[in-house]
């Protein structure tokens, strides 16, 4: 049995931490399976998928604000960040680690990077 599309859905806030940083988020799961993300300096969507009763995966697209000059943590100008996570629930809040694939104005990928995240239902 997997993860119920009603236990998931809802807003939850959270952190990821990267190349020594810590970046709040808020995410929005749909029953439908889609999901929006909003930090200080992006917004995103994608979709998400349950693998087990505790356990799901997401994948997003994060494309940087246009007032905010993103650096790659390599000196090269940052337009998006293609993102995928596994994480296991427990309870209200979830945790997980994936990867982050960051993508200049041209869609070459320009850096690479490891991320873990948690986060809790707030709504």
């Amino acid at each position: 049995m997997s993860i119920s599309a009603a236990r998931l859905s809802g807003k939850w806030e959270g952190t990821v931490s990267h190349d020594g940083e810590t970046d709040d988020y808020a995410v929005v799961f749909e029953e439908d399976g889609s999901l929006s993300v909003v930090t200080k300096k992006s917004g995103g969507s994608g979709t998400w998928t349950a693998t087990d009763e505790n356990t799901l995966e997401f994948s997003f697209r994060e494309v940087f604000n246009p007032d905010v000059g993103q650096i790659s943590p390599n000196g090269h100008h940052a337009a998006y960040i293609q993102i995928d996570i596994t994480a296991e629930l427990t309870g209200d809040t979830f945790t997980g680690a994936g990867r982050a694939v960051v993508h200049g104005p041209d869609g070459v990928v320009i850096y690479a990077t490891d991320a873990q995240t948690t986060a809790r239902l707030v709504s």
